[in-house]
């Protein structure tokens, strides 16, 4: 609850979230954010955002493909877009959180015409049992926002390995960099410059960014400002099938 003058809040706020960025930042890296999403509240009733219909279109764009896997899936809301556009694709997902994929597994079950998918809990920058180049597309929708400087550089590489012909990146990027930065912290966000972020990971051969169209998300939180499509081209190689175990 706010109390006081609208002022002395946002002076509160301010030294609060500078609070969290020193912590981050210098102190504890991305254990915060995996702490916070391992506990977090899972919301299963996003399934109608309407950025998951723009995702789902343009992933349609690098037909053909035989396979996706999300990385930070959540309650399974874009698997089950993915499934409901793509009936023959192979999808897997994998999230930090076991409630989530737990929530994943009763939302692909309630969505029954969706077809499954395969869940696991994983890391972003542990996609252990996932071969190389053994999904087609890797997709995340606000993930690496949450992954700090200290793992951004493993995480991207770990999903440019799974990946066989593009990434899909709905994140949040640093469309004007200063002074050479490739990282910027926005009330609990990472904002990443991705061709720089990426342009050191084997594999990747080329990295487009354009801003994302109005209206997929609310008014505030910093989409307007940071939204971003990233697709990342990689060499492409004959894909293996996934592990399971």
């Amino acid at each position: 609850m706010r109390t006081g003058s609208p002022r002395t809040y946002s002076a509160l706020r301010r030294v609060y979230y500078e609070g969290l960025r020193v912590a981050e930042w210098h102190l504890f890296g991305s254990k915060l954010q995996e702490l916070r999403w391992r506990m977090h509240r899972v919301y299963e009733d996003s399934h109608g955002d309407p950025h998951r219909a723009f995702l789902t279109e343009r992933i349609g764009r690098f037909a053909p493909f035989e396979s996706i896997l999300e990385v930070g899936c959540s309650c399974g809301s874009n698997l089950v877009a993915l499934a409901l556009a793509y009936p023959d694709v192979k999808l897997y997902g994998v999230d930090i959180s076991a409630k989530a994929i737990r929530a994943a597994r009763r939302t692909l079950a309630r969505k029954a015409a969706a077809g499954p998918a395969a869940l696991f809990v994983r890391r972003a920058d542990d996609l252990h049992g996932f071969l190389d180049k053994s999904v087609d597309i890797v997709l995340t929708d606000a993930t690496l926002m949450y992954v700090g400087p200290d793992r951004i550089a493993a995480t991207v590489a770990e999903l440019a390995r799974v990946a066989r012909k593009t990434l899909v990146l709905n994140e949040w990027h640093l469309f004007q960099p200063h002074c050479a930065q490739r990282a910027f912290w926005h009330y609990y966000h990472w904002v990443y410059d991705f061709p720089v972020v990426l342009g050191a990971v084997p594999g990747v051969k080329a990295v487009r960014v354009e801003p994302l169209p109005g209206g997929l998300f609310g008014p505030g939180g910093g989409w307007e400002t940071y939204g971003a499509l990233i697709e990342v081209e990689l060499c492409s190689q004959r894909p293996a099938e996934p592990s399971q175990t």
